[in-house]
């Protein structure tokens, strides 16, 4: 049984985290370059319209220097995400097959103990009860473990599907950001 989130998912998750954090600075620093831009066209000191063309300029060289990076880092996560929603949608068809799987043992299970159930209740002798007991005993653990292991196989389907969702969401983001910045 995998992990719920693979180290190539994690890695890819932190990465998206980086990328919108540079994207938020890469933000700020035009939305302060507007406001100082504003405060120059209102100035008339000189020395106050150099200080704010020199603001300015190496703000303007910084957003840069963002936007570049960001430009990087966007062509990159796009080709992983891409790639990881590949080998996403190949395991959650494999973890499909195993739940059914697993679900019919659960089935077959459930369907043998209710038979030993119906045997138990019809046999009197006590050497015949006992050897049910055993075998309800023994079939009771295999329902218990077939269960468990289709909660497992859900649990994982249900992030699988949402880590989907996620990078289909980034993929939206990012091909938004090579509009609006490439």
């Amino acid at each position: 049984m995998a992990d719920i989130h693979t180290p190539i998912e994690r890695t890819l998750k932190n990465d998206i985290i980086a990328k919108n954090e540079i994207r938020r600075d890469l933000e700020k620093i035009m939305f302060l370059i507007r406001r100082l831009s504003e405060k120059l066209r209102k100035c008339k000191n000189h020395r106050d319209i150099s200080r704010y063309n020199s603001t300015i300029k190496r703000h303007r060289k910084k957003a840069e220097q963002l936007r570049v990076e960001l430009l990087k880092r966007n062509e990159d996560l796009e080709k992983r995400i891409r790639d990881e929603m590949k080998y996403s949608e190949k395991e959650v068809k494999e973890f499909k097959t195993q739940m059914e799987k697993e679900t019919r043992e659960m089935e077959e299970a459930r369907s043998k103990l209710e038979k030993i159930k119906e045997t138990r209740e019809k046999s009197e002798k006590i050497e015949e009860q006992e050897e049910v007991a055993r075998e309800m005993s023994q079939a009771t653990r295999r329902l218990l473990r077939e269960t468990a292991d289709v909660k497992k196989i859900e649990k994982e389907l249900s992030s699988e599907e949402k880590d989907k969702i996620l990078f289909t969401q980034e993929l939206k983001k990012i091909e938004s950001e090579k509009l609006i910045y490439g």
